[in-house]
């Protein structure tokens, strides 16, 4: 079965950059891993990356968001 990792950034990735996060998804799978890339403004740096039910956020919308959050 061929698992997805979706990829969203803020502006494109060059290669190295994608290669590099292929080579760290790829060993977390033992299968084939299918990649897609999406450019995403409103994520205004970072990366969000969701791999299955596995969420990674590192953008910066998403460290305000929790910022605000705590504030609350």
């Amino acid at each position: 079965m061929t698992e997805k990792v979706s990829v969203f950034s803020a502006s494109e990735l060059c290669e190295k950059d994608k290669a590099r996060i292929e080579k760290i998804f790829s060993k977390k799978h033992s299968g084939a891993v299918e990649f897609s890339y999406s450019v995403d403004a409103a994520l205004l740096g970072g990366l969000l990356i969701i791999d299955g039910n596995d969420y990674y956020d590192s953008t910066v919308a998403g460290r305000l968001a929790k910022l605000k959050r705590s504030l609350l």
